[in-house]
């Protein structure tokens, strides 16, 4: 079973680091490249196949985006769409297990989070190939113009 791509979408989370700090954040290494999507390039891919009448029975269908990217690439990216200088900082994992319990996450769910984490750093989300059916249009570029930005200066 593929992993999950990282869904660029949750850097809004990261908003306020963003805008007030210029610090990306992540536990995986800054120079491992992983595909990267939008989600709404998810949704189009959903909505595809829902209305496909011919397609039939179960299955999966990865998502990867147009690009790997490492989280050095994407702050390389962010600082020249935001004008501004973007820096990557590897989160330890007991640090980021202490940000999710101190947000109400439950011990388990932390250490699920962790784990999942500890997985992508080992190249989980790199174990399915970028094909032409996989790539998907929105560039992070194209999405830190489009919605990061605009959220940041809002």
């Amino acid at each position: 079973m593929p992993g999950l791509p990282s869904f660029m979408d949750n850097l809004l989370d990261q908003a306020a680091s963003l805008r007030d700090q210029g610090v990306l954040r992540s536990t995986l290494a800054g120079d491992l490249a992983v595909p990267t999507c939008a989600t709404r390039d998810i949704a189009a891919v959903a909505a595809r196949l829902l209305l496909d009448r011919a397609w039939t029975g179960t299955g999966s269908v990865a998502v990867l985006g147009p690009e790997d990217l490492s989280f050095t690439d994407m702050a390389r990216i962010l600082s020249d769409v935001l004008g501004r200088p973007v820096r990557y900082e590897r989160t330890p994992p007991d640090a980021f297990k202490a940000v999710l319990l101190g947000h109400g996450a439950s011990e388990p769910m932390a250490q699920a989070m962790v784990d999942m984490f500890l997985a992508k750093d080992a190249g989980l989300d790199n174990a399915e190939p970028r094909t032409p059916a996989t790539a998907t249009p929105t560039t992070f570029r194209q999405w830190c113009e489009e919605v990061l930005k605009p959220a940041l200066e809002s």
